[in-house]
Protein backbone atom coordinates (compact mmCIF):
# COMPACT_ATOMS: atom_id res chain seq x y z
CA UNK A 1 0.00 0.00 0.00
CA UNK A 2 1.63 3.24 -1.14
CA UNK A 3 1.14 6.63 0.48
CA UNK A 4 1.24 8.26 3.86
CA UNK A 5 -1.06 8.91 6.79
CA UNK A 6 -0.99 12.00 9.00
CA UNK A 7 -1.62 11.11 12.66
CA UNK A 8 -2.86 13.66 15.24
CA UNK A 9 -2.45 13.00 18.96
CA UNK A 10 -2.30 14.61 22.39
CA UNK A 11 -0.13 13.77 25.38
CA UNK A 12 -1.94 12.53 28.51
CA UNK A 13 -0.63 13.31 31.99
CA UNK A 14 -1.51 11.86 35.40
CA UNK A 15 -2.62 15.27 36.71
CA UNK A 16 -4.94 16.12 33.79
CA UNK A 17 -8.24 17.60 34.95
CA UNK A 18 -11.51 16.26 33.60
CA UNK A 19 -14.81 17.10 35.30
CA UNK A 20 -18.40 17.42 34.16
CA UNK A 21 -20.97 19.42 36.16
CA UNK A 22 -24.59 20.37 35.55
CA UNK A 23 -25.76 23.93 35.11
CA UNK A 24 -27.83 23.53 38.28
CA UNK A 25 -24.68 22.72 40.28
CA UNK A 26 -22.89 25.72 38.77
CA UNK A 27 -25.72 28.11 39.62
CA UNK A 28 -25.68 26.97 43.27
CA UNK A 29 -22.29 28.64 43.73
CA UNK A 30 -22.50 32.13 45.25
CA UNK A 31 -19.19 33.06 43.62
CA UNK A 32 -20.52 32.11 40.17
CA UNK A 33 -23.75 34.05 40.72
CA UNK A 34 -21.81 37.10 41.88
CA UNK A 35 -19.54 36.90 38.81
CA UNK A 36 -22.52 36.60 36.44
CA UNK A 37 -24.27 39.57 38.07
CA UNK A 38 -21.18 41.78 37.99
CA UNK A 39 -20.30 40.93 34.36
CA UNK A 40 -23.76 40.89 32.77
CA UNK A 41 -26.14 42.76 35.07
CA UNK A 42 -24.20 45.79 36.25
CA UNK A 43 -26.38 48.17 38.25
CA UNK A 44 -29.44 45.90 38.34
CA UNK A 45 -30.93 44.90 41.67
CA UNK A 46 -33.06 42.05 43.05
CA UNK A 47 -32.03 39.57 40.37
CA UNK A 48 -32.79 35.89 40.22
CA UNK A 49 -30.68 33.68 37.97
CA UNK A 50 -32.07 30.35 36.76
CA UNK A 51 -32.14 28.12 33.71
CA UNK A 52 -35.01 26.39 31.94
CA UNK A 53 -32.88 23.26 31.62
CA UNK A 54 -30.83 22.39 34.69
CA UNK A 55 -29.56 19.19 33.06
CA UNK A 56 -27.19 21.03 30.71
CA UNK A 57 -23.71 19.63 31.34
CA UNK A 58 -20.55 21.70 31.35
CA UNK A 59 -17.17 20.04 30.84
CA UNK A 60 -13.99 21.34 32.41
CA UNK A 61 -10.86 19.74 30.93
CA UNK A 62 -7.14 20.35 30.84
CA UNK A 63 -6.25 22.20 27.66
CA UNK A 64 -4.22 19.99 25.35
CA UNK A 65 -1.91 20.80 22.48
CA UNK A 66 -2.45 18.60 19.46
CA UNK A 67 0.65 17.19 17.79
CA UNK A 68 0.96 15.39 14.47
CA UNK A 69 3.38 13.26 12.49
CA UNK A 70 3.35 11.24 9.28
CA UNK A 71 3.66 7.47 8.87
CA UNK A 72 3.61 5.21 5.84
CA UNK A 73 0.30 3.48 5.03
CA UNK A 74 2.09 0.13 5.27
CA UNK A 75 2.66 0.85 8.99
CA UNK A 76 -0.98 1.65 9.85
CA UNK A 77 -1.35 -1.49 12.01
CA UNK A 78 1.41 -0.11 14.28
CA UNK A 79 -0.04 3.40 14.48
CA UNK A 80 -0.14 3.56 18.30
CA UNK A 81 3.37 2.17 18.77
CA UNK A 82 4.85 4.44 16.08
CA UNK A 83 3.12 7.50 17.52
CA UNK A 84 4.42 6.70 21.02
CA UNK A 85 7.94 6.33 19.59
CA UNK A 86 7.58 9.65 17.79
CA UNK A 87 6.38 11.38 20.98
CA UNK A 88 9.38 9.97 22.88
CA UNK A 89 11.80 11.08 20.18
CA UNK A 90 10.36 14.61 20.38
CA UNK A 91 10.67 14.49 24.20
CA UNK A 92 6.91 14.96 24.62
CA UNK A 93 6.62 12.01 27.02
CA UNK A 94 8.31 12.77 30.32
CA UNK A 95 7.55 12.44 34.01
CA UNK A 96 3.82 12.20 34.71
CA UNK A 97 3.06 12.67 30.99
CA UNK A 98 3.71 9.17 29.72
CA UNK A 99 0.74 8.29 27.50
CA UNK A 100 -0.78 9.49 24.25
CA UNK A 101 -4.31 9.71 22.90
CA UNK A 102 -4.86 9.32 19.17
CA UNK A 103 -7.18 12.05 17.91
CA UNK A 104 -7.36 11.62 14.15
CA UNK A 105 -5.58 10.15 11.19
CA UNK A 106 -6.06 10.93 7.54
CA UNK A 107 -4.57 9.86 4.24
CA UNK A 108 -2.26 12.35 2.58
CA UNK A 109 -2.77 12.82 -1.14
CA UNK A 110 0.31 12.14 -3.26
Amino acid sequence: MDGQVEVSFTVLCDNDFNKEITLAELLKSEKVLKAIKSDFCEGARNLEIHSKSDEVKISINSQKQEHSHVIEKDDIQDILELTEEYAKSQKLLKGACSRIELKNFSTLEA
